[in-house]
């Protein structure tokens, strides 16, 4: 009996070979119809015997595309309209947006072949990609999901490249960002002063000669620029941070393959699994220490990627050795995605730039992720990953923008059953970048054609991003809501998991710096938390930053701040090396400003004790970049030492660092000792809250929670101890994980 069925598919299955994969199934199931993208995802018109329409239906949900996630099919049988083919046919425009749209995503394999195939008329261009590959989120202007709507559609197909578009059976089957050199965008290579010496194919011959030999080049990529350079070279090293601004931050390597990597990195499968993913991200690994010491300074960890796009790849393939690839951007800037403003902002870091004509319509930084054991944290959630929806268990009624925190900042939207999170927008603290996250947000809004009902932020009074939603809910007469920093840290834990647990959870949510509820500085916080209720029942004993936001940086005072809390004016006879770091007078002032108060904030945060215990042991005085003291006191981590500091439990209920200041006085000489203690102290004191607590599931959130063997002891200590534990498995710890908490709470509060 024959019947017709009208399908709709919902999810992200657009730009990921969906259209041809259903043109082939029906046409091997003997069905006629059609299918189209529309903005809810994939419509299904078909028609034929029963029998085939139900095998076709079983094998659309097992056969997808490996790129598609199906999230909804919505089946309805129609009136027979007696189609004669089955065929792809055009889009309807407008209409509410169902379906998400994919990241960016690297090279494949077949197409990695065929740039390196003399036969193949793609052979060594640049910007060859298929169904499987290419750009994605990054050139998409308009939903639905066609070429049209694309950063492309300046570049008409030319007739070879016309035809694989139009053929069922082949890979490129109405892939829309395909070209070739005869229709496709181009490379050509610029100077520093921005004159055009070459183009093509000599473009790559001197962009990879001058590289060889020590320069400095801005390479347009796949979703933004980077600054590379020879890595290799600790002079070269020193002149790109010279010139960027960037005096001791870690430096990302690009390396040609594998086996090269091993070389340098300590490398598992699933490293290799990760580093050869289509998301390709930047993997912190544990270094080998044959490159130079100035590229990751006073870290026993390197950030290493593979080349992820075919201009990546025609360069590396000339190299013989790992390259610098870092975000082509001035140091507090977003990354910069057009080749003019590339020309005017990077002229003074590049000696060269290697520009093409496809058009970025969004910039993204590359994603970091890291190994801690046999855990990955993520550090950055960008290329890659970013759009990708969370899915929630539930609908939510109202629409909600969460625009996180100041530093590291996303912002999500959420709307019917999901959570949808920006890409890692940079620290929020000047014009330039508060007017990016601002058009961001209304990029996101305009995309998705959605208009927030509710708004979402930060305590902070003085984070650009509250000022700017508090504005923006005025403007447009919507709810404004706040949510606690850290308690957003723990919420982002359970939007991960889709839904918030039935029982009453304790949550630990450690970082640097966040405002409490009592207007001081938290940062080592407890909570219980049930559905949309929590309470704090423990913290980090608290102590003053002497100079307020000027200690964040300068970790000196936070040491002696904390030697003032235990020794008052006494702690100034101690002979410790930290004291030559200051003039006699300055001690006597700072000692002044800590005693009275004078601009010295008391403080919870556990981030801050990290920065202190670095300070004490005399490696790390100065963060010159966010996180610099923990991550080398983490690197002195060695798990075979046994000693474990006490951090004591008083009343009324927080932790006590004191005898933690004190062994790490008497062992100072031992720095790896100290780091180790310290850290397996902590784990070792979150283990007894909970025991004290005695709820199952503890949650763990917070940029100290990216240490990695903190969050692998914290794990193996409550798992042990028969705990279940929650903890950011596909979103950052760190504040790039405060928009998800912030929308994820808001969504609870409309249910």
């Amino acid at each position: 009996m024959k019947k017709a069925f009208q399908i709709k598919i919902i999810g992200v299955v657009q730009g990921v070979g969906f259209r041809p994969f259903v043109y082939r199934l029906a046409k091997e199931c003997k069905l006629t119809g059609w299918v189209l993208n529309s903005s809810e995802g994939v419509r299904i018109q078909i028609e034929g015997s029963e029998e085939n329409l139900q095998k076709f239906i079983k094998r659309l949900k097992a056969q997808a595309p490996p790129h598609a996630k199906i999230y909804r099919l919505e089946i309805k049988e129609v009136p027979i309209e007696g189609f004669k083919d089955f065929e792809v046919i055009k889009a309807k425009k407008g209409g509410e947006i169902e379906l998400d749209i994919l990241p960016d995503l690297g090279i494949c394999n077949e197409c990695l072949f065929e740039l390196f195939d003399k036969k193949d008329r793609r052979y060594r261009y640049p910007f060859i990609s298929c169904v499987n590959c290419g750009p994605r989120f990054s050139i998409i202007e308009n939903l639905p999901y066609e070429r049209e709507n694309t950063t492309m559609k300046g570049f008409p197909l030319c007739g070879d490249c016309k035809r694989e578009y139009e053929d069922p059976l082949d890979r490129r089957f109405h892939a829309e960002p395909i070209a070739c050199p005869v229709c496709g965008p181009g490379i050509e290579l610029y100077s520093g002063a921005g004159q055009k010496i070459a183009s093509g194919e000599e473009a790559l011959k001197l962009a990879c000669k001058y590289l060889k030999e020590g320069k400095i080049l801005a390479i347009k990529g796949l979703t933004g620029f980077h600054l590379m350079a020879r890595a290799d070279d600790p002079q070269i090293i020193e002149t790109l941070r010279t010139h960027k601004r960037r005096s001791k931050k870690p430096f990302a390597v690009m390396f040609g393959n594998i086996p090269q990597l091993e070389n340098f990195v300590e490398l598992s499968e699933s490293d290799k699994e990760l580093l050869l993913s289509p998301q390709a991200p930047i993997l912190l690994l544990p270094d080998k220490g044959l490159l130079p010491k100035n590229l990751n300074e006073g870290l026993n960890t390197l950030g290493v990627f593979l080349p992820y796009t075919p201009l990546h790849q025609l360069l590396i393939k000339e190299l013989s050795f790992p390259v610098i690839a870092t975000s082509g951007n001035i140091s507090d800037e977003p990354i910069v995605f057009e080749n003019e403003e590339a020309l005017s902002k990077l002229s003074n870091i590049a000696d060269y730039f290697l520009l093409h004509d496809r058009p970025i319509r969004r910039g993204l930084d590359d994603s970091v992720r890291k190994r801690a054991g046999d855990l990955y944290i993520f550090i950055r959630r960008a290329r890659g990953y970013v759009p990708l929806p969370l899915l929630l268990d539930f609908r939510i009624k109202r629409v909600i923008l969460a625009v996180g925190a100041q530093e590291r900042n996303t912002f999500s939207l959420a709307f019917k059953n999901k959570i949808i999170s920006s890409q890692h927008l940079g620290d929020i603290k000047n014009l330039k970048s508060l007017s990016h996250f601002e058009r961001s947000i209304y990029d996101f809004l305009n995309l998705y054609r959605v208009r927030p009902e509710i708004i979402v932020s930060d305590l902070h009074p003085r984070y650009e991003t509250t000022r700017w939603a508090y504005q923006y809910a005025k403007k447009e007469g919507i709810t404004f809501l706040q949510l606690q920093h850290h308690v957003a840290h723990l919420y982002s834990v359970f939007a991960e998991k889709g839904k918030m647990p039935h029982e009453e959870v304790l949550g630990i949510s450690f970082d640097g710096t966040g405002y409490g509820l009592d207007k001081t500085i938290w940062g080592g916080e407890f909570f219980k938390i049930k559905g949309t209720d929590f309470e704090r029942i423990f913290s980090l004993r608290p102590f003053r930053l002497i100079g307020g936001e000027v200690a964040v940086k300068d970790t000196r005072r936070i040491a002696l701040s904390l030697l003032f809390e235990i020794f008052g004016d006494e702690a100034l006879k101690l002979p410790l090396p930290l004291f030559k770091n200051f003039e006699e007078r300055e001690l006597f002032l700072l000692y002044t400003a800590w005693k009275r108060g004078i601009n010295s904030p008391l403080c919870s945060s556990m981030g801050r004790l990290f920065d202190g215990i670095s300070a004490l042991l005399g490696i790390c005085y100065y963060n010159t970049y966010s996180g610099e003291a923990p991550m080398r006191l983490e690197s002195l981590y060695k798990p075979h030492l046994n000693e474990v500091f006490e951090i004591s439990i008083k009343k009324p209920f927080y932790l006590d660092w004191e005898e933690v200041i004190r062994r790490t006085l008497e062992l100072r000489d031992s720095p790896e000792v100290v780091a180790t203690a310290f850290i397996k102290g902590v784990a070792k004191a979150i283990l007894r809250v909970a025991q004290l607590v005695e709820l199952e599931k503890v949650a763990l959130s917070g940029g100290v929670f990216m240490n990695g063997p903190l969050l692998s002891e914290t794990i193996r200590l409550l798992s042990e101890g028969g705990f279940k534990v929650l903890r950011n498995e596909a979103y950052p710890p760190n504040d790039g994980g405060i928009s998800l908490g912030q929308a994820f709470y808001g969504a609870l509060l409309t249910l």
